[in-house]
C-alpha cells in the first residue's frame, strides 16, 4: 500500500473533511475522494462515514487508523535514525514537483563542484505531498514546488505553522506542451493555442501528482477539469513523456519551454489562451536545517534563473 495514501486517509480522519484534507495535502478535492474510495475497495472496508456534519470514521476505519498512525511513526523514526547517521561535508539534497528548470539548475551545481574531494547529492521528484515530506522528515534540505499563485499567501502561513521557511521564486502563466509537429501549430501557429482547442486531442499527466490548480483551470469560458478528458495517459518520468509529446498529438500543461526543449525532443510550449491560472514556484526548507555551500550555490542559481525567465514570460 502506497504510504502517501495512508497520510492522506490520516489527514481525512485529522479533518473531519474531505475538503479541509485535500486543501492541507495540496491535492485536489476529486482526487482523495478517488484515493480513499480506492482504499475502502482495496481493503474490502467502508472507512469513512459520510454526513451532513462531515466524514466520521467508522469502526473499522478507526482500526485501521490505529494501525496507519503506527506505521507512519515508525517510519519517521526510522528516517530519522538514517538521517541521524549521515556525516556529509558537502551535500546537495533536493526535491522537486517534475519541471526541467529545477533540474538543470541541480545538475550545474553538481558539475562546478564534479572536482572537490567528496559530496553527496539526493535529487527526488514527485507531488507537491511527496516534496513537503521529503523535507519535513529531513530526506532532502531544500524542497521546489509549484502552487496556485492565489493559494501562496495561505501556503505560506500554513508552511510557517509545520516549521517550514518558504520562499517565492518566480509566477508564470500556463503553457501547451506539444509536438512542434502537432496539427495546431501548423494550423493555429506558436502564438497561443486556446484550450478549447484541445479537447479532442489526448492529455499526459504525470502518475501522483494531482495539482488541482493544473489539472483544473479556470478559463474565460469557466472552469475545466483535464482529469475528465476523454482520452488521459500517465505516465512516471520526464523523458518518457517527451518521446510520448513528440510521437503523437497529444499534450500536457507546463510552462515556458527549458534549454533546447525542441531541438532534443521536437516539443515546444505555446502560451495557453483564455486562461486566467498563475503557476507560483518557490522553495521550502525547515527553519532548523543549515543549508551546505552546494546547497545555497542551488537556491541562488534557481533565483536567478527563475526571475529571467519570469521576465521573458512577462515581455
Amino acid at each position: 500500500m502506497d504510504t502517501n495514501n495512508l497520510r492522506y486517509f490520516a489527514a481525512v480522519a485529522k479533518y473531519g473533511s474531505i475538503t479541509q484534507a485535500a486543501k492541507a495535502a495540496y491535492i485536489s478535492q476529486p482526487q482523495l475522494s478517488h484515493i480513499i474510495h480506492q482504499m475502502e475497495k482495496e481493503m474490502g472496508l467502508t472507512l469513512f462515514r459520510r454526513t451532513s456534519h462531515g466524514t466520521k470514521l467508522t469502526t473499522d476505519g478507526q482500526r485501521v487508523l490505529m494501525h496507519c498512525q503506527v506505521i507512519l511513526k515508525e517510519m519517521d523514526r526510522l528516517q530519522h535514525m538514517v538521517n541521524a547517521h549521515k556525516v556529509e561535508k558537502s551535500c546537495l539534497n533536493v526535491s522537486m514537483t517534475r519541471f526541467s528548470h529545477t533540474a538543470e539548475c541541480y545538475n550545474e551545481i553538481c558539475r562546478r563542484y564534479q572536482d572537490i574531494d567528496s559530496f553527496t547529492g539526493r535529487l527526488c521528484e514527485g507531488s507537491s505531498l511527496d516534496v513537503i515530506q521529503d523535507v519535513k522528515e529531513g530526506r532532502s534540505n531544500i524542497g521546489v514546488i509549484h502552487t496556485a499563485a492565489k493559494e501562496t499567501e495561505h501556503m505560506k502561513e500554513d508552511f510557517e505553522n509545520q516549521g517550514l521557511v518558504y520562499t517565492p521564486l518566480a509566477v508564470f502563466r500556463p503553457y501547451v506542451c506539444l509536438s512542434s509537429e502537432h496539427e495546431l501549430v501548423r494550423t493555429i501557429g506558436r502564438h497561443g493555442i486556446d484550450i478549447r482547442e484541445l479537447v479532442d486531442y489526448g492529455f499526459v499527466r504525470y502518475i501522483g501528482q494531482y495539482e488541482d490548480f493544473i489539472y483544473h483551470l479556470t478559463t474565460e469560458s469557466g472552469p475545466i477539469d483535464l482529469n475528465q478528458a476523454r482520452k488521459i495517459v500517465y505516465v512516471n518520468d520526464r523523458q518518457e513523456q517527451m518521446r510520448l509529446l513528440s510521437r503523437t498529438n497529444f499534450f500536457t500543461i507546463g510552462i515556458m519551454e527549458f534549454k533546447d526543449q525542441d531541438s532534443l525532443y521536437g516539443v515546444i510550449s505555446v502560451p495557453l489562451l483564455g486562461c486566467e491560472e498563475r503557476f507560483c514556484f518557490g522553495t521550502i526548507r525547515k527553519k532548523t536545517t543549515a543549508l551546505s555551500q552546494m546547497e545555497s550555490d542551488f537556491i541562488d542559481l534557481l533565483g536567478q534563473r527563475f526571475k529571467k525567465m519570469q521576465m521573458i514570460d512577462t515581455e
